[in-house]
């Protein structure tokens, strides 16, 4: 079985920094993924819904191979890196959309192999290395784009990743046996069958109080899980950010706190992630949404960053307020990466008439450093 599909299902939440796109992407992959798993075990798989995917597909190999164009004009880290986040997510979509049509493995097996490796590059290399991969990831992607769009034939062999960039462990018996005693434990799950391996993370298929899900465990935590969504009832919001806590706990990330929540139909999305005195560590994020006062999905992201060099604030928040163009509640301290180096500053949140937008104000020198 190919399991590099689930390689980005935990790293895209964390590629959008923006908290709405998080729960956009959580949600879709979330739900794209069990529902292949209940195609798989189904005789009909509904037209309407591969068709879907058909355009998630299409849109998404565009996408990429936009992101990758424009990734050949940068000699900047601050727009290589707003650009690697980007393409990060169209790949991971990509990738989940190929499963979900149902094609032919053999057929799809390089196609899936260099959506598991661009979003490797994207997620882990700097950008001063994907600045000097720039015309190779085009390359590819216009090829990608080519299959997708036209059916030219497309062949890859893992020319992105060098040899000895490649660190996968051999999972052994025991290791399966471990992962699969954690997953039980952390979840209560009645039932845990293990579906294979990749890179040292290890995909099981779960049932619990009689829904589907799966999880994936790397080392001693589990990295992300979902669950088929069943009864509906109500959550309030403080429930919800006890539940999503103790989740992750469970999984293994303690000392995390909420940072955001919201409430979407009967879900409650909640946000965590780790506090510098008093300064969330915004982009490396969790994520869990909570469904009838149980958490039903969980992203771990990169949470476990740690953060060593952080700036003391010299402006307090009221000095702050006052680089905002328009008035909005106050802000946040948070700390943020940009151009290679930890800054602390103030984060505002505006609901304007096409979306949610951050204004980020430095806490150093009182000047607006980041919108999104």
């Amino acid at each position: 079985m190919t399991m590099s599909n689930r390689n980005k299902g935990y790293g895209v939440i964390i590629a959008a920094v923006a908290v709405t796109v998080a729960v956009m992407l959580c949600g879709m992959i979330s739900g794209i993924v069990l529902a292949v798993r209940q195609r798989k075990e189904s005789a009909e798989y509904n037209d309407s819904a591969k068709q879907m995917a058909g355009y998630l597909l299409r849109d998404s190999a565009v996408e990429l191979k936009s992101a990758m164009s424009a990734l050949r004009l940068c000699n900047e880290v601050e727009p290589a890196e707003t650009l690697s986040r980007t393409a990060l997510i169209f790949a991971v979509r990509a990738e989940t959309a190929l499963e979900c049509q149902a094609g032919d493995w053999a057929d799809c097996r390089n196609k899936e192999q260099f959506l598991n490796d661009i979003s490797t590059v994207l997620d882990t290399y700097t950008p001063e290395q994907t600045m000097q991969m720039s015309d190779i990831l085009y390359e590819y992607s216009t090829k990608f784009c080519a299959w997708v769009t036209d059916g030219v034939e497309f062949d890859y062999n893992g020319e992105l990743i060098k040899p000895e960039d490649k660190h996968d462990r051999t999972i052994t018996e025991n290791d399966i046996a471990e992962a699969a005693k954690t997953v039980k434990k952390a979840l209560n799950a009645d039932s845990c069958e293990y579906l294979g391996d990749y890179g040292g993370h290890i995909e099981f298929n779960l049932e619990r109080d009689g829904a589907t899900g799966y999880a994936v465990v790397c080392g001693k935590k589990i990295v992300e899980f979902a669950f088929v969504r069943g009864e509906q009832s109500e959550t309030d919001l403080e429930t919800a950010k006890k539940v999503a806590l103790e989740a992750a706990e469970a999984c293994g990330y303690s000392g995390l706190e909420v940072k955001w929540c919201e409430t979407t139909g009967k879900s409650v999305s909640v946000i965590m992630c780790r506090s510098y005195d008093g300064a969330m560590a915004c982009d490396d994020s969790a994520m869990a949404v909570v469904h009838s006062g149980k958490t039903v999905a969980f992203t771990a992201g990169k949470c476990d960053n740690e953060h060593k060099n952080i700036p003391t604030p010299k402006v307090d928040e009221k000095q702050a307020h006052k680089a905002l163009r328009t008035d909005t509640a106050d802000g946040k301290l948070v700390v943020r990466v940009m151009n290679g180096r930890e800054r602390i500053c103030y984060e505002y949140r505006y609901e304007l008439d096409d979306g949610v937008h951050y204004v980020y104000v430095c806490a150093e020198n009182g000047k607006q450093i980041d919108i999104k």
